[in-house]
Formats: C-alpha cells, sequence, structure tokens
C-alpha cells in the first residue's frame, strides 16, 4: 500500500513472480521507489538492465547507479532527460537540485520550465522561473499570466525580447487568451500566422476545434473549413487526426456542399482510427459523401461496413440506410471451451478476486477483475471475466470488461448491458407516465454504469447521476420526503430519476435528442441550442447535424451513446431483433 515502507529485494522479487497479477506499473514504482543508498549500483544496474525505469524515480536511480559505476556521460544524460521530462515531488525535485544540479545547465531549466507551462504545473514552473535567464523569465510570466489571465498581459507580453516573441507556447496561451475574451476574429489571427515549430499540436488543435465550431454557429463555414484542414497533426496521432479529418469532412459536406473534398477527409479519418466506434463513424460519413456525390453502389458499400456495428451510433444509423428490410441484430455471445471453464475457475486472480469479496475489500477487486479479463484475449474468456464481475455485484466492472471486449470485436450484450428492477412510477397530473425501460437503463448505463453509489467530480449521485438541488425539487414534485443521503439507495434514485426524465421529455416535447441533451447539459442549454440550430425533429439528416453542432464534446457523445443504448436495451427485450428504422425515428419523435 501507498506510503508503507518496503525493502527492495523483497519488493523486487515478488514483482518478478507475480507478472501475472494487477497494478504491474505501480508494483514496478514500488521497487524503483525503493532503491536506497544501502543497494549497491551493481545490483541497481542489475534491476535496470532487466526492467528499464518506468518512472522518473527510477531514471534517476539508474543514472546514480550508472555514474556510480564510471559511466558519467550517460549517467548525466540520463540525469538531464529525466529533469526534462519527468515528473517530481518538491522533495525529490530538491534532491535533485542538490545532487546533480552541476549537471544541468540553464538550458535544461528553460527545456524544463517550457514542458511545465505546457502541461498546465503552475506551483512547479513558480520554482523553477528564477533559474533561468531573464529573457526566459519573462516569456514565462507572460505564459502564465494569459493561461490564467490575470494582471496587465500586454505589458507582460511587451516584456518579452524579440527572439521570444513567436515562441509556440507564447502564441498557444495569446490565442486562447483571444479566445476565452470572446476576441474570435483575433484569435484567428494566430492560427492563420501558426509557428513554424508546432510543439503540442494536440492543444494546438482543441483551440482550432473551438474557433472552427464557434465560426460555423456565426456563419463563417469557409473560415472554419480552412481552420480546420490546416491542423498540423498527423495519424501517428490518432484521436486529434481523427477527430479533425472528420471535422473537416463534416463541414466540408453539410455547410460547403463538397461531397469529393468531405470523401476524402473521412477515408483519412476512418483509416487513422481503429475502434469499432469510431470505424462505424468513419464508414457512416464516407456513405453519406458518397450518396451525395450520387454513388448509390460505393454509398451502400460503406453503410454495409458501418453496419457491421450493430451496438454503436452510426452503425445502427447505417443498418437505416439500408431500406426497410434492414434489421438490427444483437451479435451472439461467444462460448468459453470446456478448457477455458476450468482454465478460469481454477486460475488464481480468480480466486483472489472472489476472496477479497468474500472478506468485504470491495475496492480491491477491480484491478483483479480488470486484470483477469486480460489473461486472455479470447471472446470466451472475456465473457466470463464480465461474468465474474456480475457474480461479485460489480456491475460497472461487467460494463467496463464488456466495453474493452467490444473494441476488439467481441460484444458482451447480456454482461455488457445489465438490467434492474425499475420502481413503479404513477402516471403525473397529466397523466404522463414514466418513461419506456430501455430508455432509463441507456441512461443508467452512460450515467453510473449501474454503480449504485457513483459520485461524479460535480456533485451527481447515485444511478442516474442527480444533482441534490436537482433531486430535491423532483422528491417537492412527487410530494415524497427527501434525504441526500438516500440518493445512494437504487429504488430512490430510479424514482427520482425516471421522474426527471419524464419531465425533460415533456418539456421538449417528447423528443429525445433534447431531453438527453437537457439531461446532460441542462435545460437552459437544451432551449439555448433549440433556438441556435432549430429543431432537431426536422429530419433524420437534421437531427444528426444538431448533435454534432452541440459545442460540448461530452454531451455530443453522451447522447449518442445513450441512444445506441436504447437500441441495445429494446433488442434485448424484443428476442434480439427489430426493424432498423427505429433508430431513425428517435432522432424525429
Amino acid at each position: 500500500r501507498e506510503g508503507v515502507a518496503v525493502p527492495f529485494y523483497g519488493v523486487a522479487r515478488f514483482y518478478e513472480e507475480n507478472h501475472h497479477w494487477p497494478m504491474q506499473t505501480q508494483l514496478r514504482r514500488r521497487v524503483e521507489e525503493s532503491i536506497g543508498p544501502d543497494i549497491p549500483p551493481a545490483a541497481v544496474l542489475d534491476w535496470f538492465h532487466r526492467h528499464p525505469p518506468g518512472s522518473t524515480i527510477g531514471r534517476v536511480r539508474y543514472a546514480e547507479a550508472l555514474i556510480a559505476t564510471g559511466a558519467t556521460e550517460r549517467g548525466k544524460a540520463l540525469i538531464r532527460d529525466a529533469w526534462i521530462t519527468g515528473s517530481f515531488s518538491k522533495a525529490l525535485e530538491k534532491e535533485i537540485l542538490k545532487r546533480h544540479g552541476k549537471f544541468l545547465s540553464k538550458d535544461d531549466h528553460a527545456r524544463r520550465l517550457d514542458r511545465l507551462l505546457w502541461d498546465g504545473k503552475v506551483e512547479e514552473a513558480r520554482r523553477l522561473m528564477w533559474r533561468v535567464d531573464p529573457g526566459q523569465r519573462a516569456l514565462a510570466e507572460a505564459r502564465l499570466m494569459l493561461r490564467h489571465r490575470q494582471g496587465n498581459v500586454d505589458r507582460l507580453i511587451a516584456r518579452v525580447p524579440a527572439e521570444l516573441q513567436r515562441d509556440p507556447g507564447l502564441l498557444y496561451e495569446r490565442a486562447r487568451w483571444r479566445r476565452v475574451k470572446g476576441k474570435y476574429s483575433e484569435a484567428r489571427e494566430i492560427f492563420d500566422n501558426p509557428p513554424n515549430d508546432l510543439e503540442r499540436a494536440d492543444l494546438w488543435w482543441q483551440e482550432r476545434a473551438v474557433l472552427a465550431r464557434r465560426g460555423l454557429r456565426e456563419g463563417y463555414a469557409g473560415d472554419a473549413y480552412r481552420l480546420v484542414k490546416a491542423h498540423g497533426l498527423s495519424p501517428g496521432q490518432s484521436a486529434p487526426f481523427a477527430d479533425a479529418e472528420w471535422l473537416a469532412g463534416w463541414i466540408a459536406l453539410r455547410f460547403l456542399d463538397d461531397p469529393a473534398s468531405a470523401l476524402v477527409h473521412f477515408k483519412a479519418m476512418h483509416e487513422a482510427v481503429v475502434y469499432p466506434v469510431s470505424k462505424a463513424r468513419g464508414a457512416y460519413w464516407i456513405g453519406r459523401a458518397a450518396e451525395a456525390m450520387k454513388d448509390e453502389a460505393e454509398a451502400e458499400k460503406w453503410y454495409r461496413a458501418a453496419a457491421t456495428q450493430p451496438t454503436v451510433f452510426y452503425g445502427q444509423l447505417a443498418a437505416a440506410k439500408l431500406g426497410a428490410q434492414s434489421r438490427l441484430k444483437l451479435p451472439v455471445e461467444p462460448e468459453p471451451t470446456s478448457g477455458e471453464v476450468q482454465d478460469f475457475k481454477a486460475h488464481e486472480l480468480v480466486r483472489a478476486a472472489r476472496l477479497l469479496h468474500a472478506l468485504g475489500y470491495k475496492d480491491d477487486v477491480r484491478p483483479f477483475v480488470l486484470q483477469i479479463a486480460e489473461v486472455k484475449d479470447t471472446p470466451g474468456w472475456r465473457r466470463m471475466a464480465a461474468g465474474l464481475a456480475r457474480a461479485l455485484q460489480r456491475e460497472e466492472l461487467a460494463i467496463h470488461v464488456a466495453k474493452r471486449a467490444s473494441r476488439s470485436g467481441v460484444e458482451l450484450s447480456d454482461s455488457g448491458y445489465p438490467v434492474l428492477h425499475l420502481p413503479k412510477l404513477s402516471a403525473d397530473g397529466k397523466g404522463r407516465d414514466a418513461p419506456e425501460s430501455p430508455l432509463v437503463f441507456a441512461v443508467v448505463r452512460q450515467e453510473s454504469a449501474f454503480q449504485t453509489d457513483a459520485v461524479s467530480s460535480a456533485g451527481a449521485k447515485g444511478l442516474m447521476q442527480l444533482m441534490p438541488k436537482t433531486a430535491s425539487e423532483v422528491a417537492r414534485a412527487l410530494n415524497i420526503s427527501h434525504n441526500p443521503a438516500r440518493l445512494a439507495e437504487p429504488d430512490y434514485n430510479l424514482r427520482l430519476g425516471q421522474a426527471y426524465l419524464r419531465d425533460m421529455i415533456a418539456e421538449f416535447g417528447g423528443s429525445y435528442v433534447l431531453a438527453l441533451a437537457a439531461y446532460n447539459a441542462g435545460p437552459k442549454r437544451a432551449r439555448d441550442w433549440l433556438k441556435a440550430h432549430g429543431d432537431p425533429r426536422a429530419g433524420v439528416e437534421q437531427a444528426v447535424d444538431w448533435i454534432e453542432m452541440i459545442p460540448f464534446e461530452e454531451t455530443r457523445n453522451y447522447i449518442q451513446r445513450v441512444l445506441e443504448n436504447l437500441q441495445v436495451y429494446r433488442l434485448k427485450g424484443n428476442g434480439g431483433s427489430h426493424e432498423a428504422q427505429i433508430a431513425e425515428r428517435d432522432l424525429k419523435r
């Protein structure tokens, strides 16, 4: 456990003898942290030659052993690299400077300072600022004040030497400051003339995306497209690259009527991703671009490719594109072999997980279940791992295992989509009944993954992640007593959550898209988006665009995930098959 001193040889031996145990990264870090001055340099080198350092402290201890055994230049280089790129506690930072400060130059300090500023580590950056030259110090001060919108930023920028005025970090913070302050055209000016050395292209992309989406809302689609197209990312940066190529394609197709350019972007996005949810998204939009180009055969090919993923949003919409006879079908769950069943029952980690559960160590079960799921990559093994999680009353772990299995093409629609008893909710004063059960389950799966005691960073609680204030208001409307502590009780939380979801559906005229937007981001924002982007019920394509126009990635993802969950829960209750057009009707209802 953290904070407990452990002897090097004991923990090193445990690590080497238990490679199949969970939390290998943490175990290796504990080994590296346990290397003290009493451990001979030869033993340290022997360890690191067999197990390359995985933490900053590990790199430092390896470097010290190299220096102690005469490999001084290699050790000094490793110290410098660890200093520039590593993460330190205040105490370790002080130790490094005291013992190895003579190896570190002002340039090393400047490079570390630059990295800390990019990472937003203010306290560490401030401790280092006095070690760099005055010009670098002025640059760092300007970046910090821009980031936190403090002080006279124009005066601070003017203090930065001329040769550092186009520092990528400074230009990034200036663009971000202008965007946050609502100076969108001024922010775009920086992107029109970006630095040659585009450090942290992923962060630059986030700013580009925000500005581009703002441009779309203001009617500047051409400017938005040019901004996105020049993203500067490479396919190796798969997630931001795919996001950028998709956004460029969507703008070209839906705002500029340029399906040929859109097709290029969507294909680049499709080639860069590997997970089924992203593959289906790319294939669906390639189909849309081909359809806009009147190439029906090509469109059908790509819709069929997307439709091979019937549990994800765009796979379901692609299936609906294939005609009235198209049906959504749940994949058949894999069956483990008899040998796998025996191996699973006898496996040391499975027995350990069951024992921890029996002894009441609920929190300690998680890493074991997740590690068990990775012991073998066969579909049957992963099904048993998810089943174990359910047997241990950890539905959220079963869902986690099922989601990871889905990434490799294994669908676990039983363990991955649990159900529970829903308390009866009487019709309200206007005769409105509770929402359909599949929708409630879909929301619970996305909100809490069926974890009854889940608490979000914002304070939302329980299965349906209700904010205490909202829960109090709903309880008052239902004329039932309210106690925030009861939000961890399944029946109480579900009763209030169903009522609130019913209220959102009613407030937005029965629209699932608008109700889910309101449930996630609040009814005021949903009304604002309705006013800004029109009614999503105008048609399927309009509804899809409406969702994609939402400025918050979390809410866009939330609506798509709940709607795809909804279809799976309906399929589970309907014998595993129903017409694909239902997915489209949900967008227009």
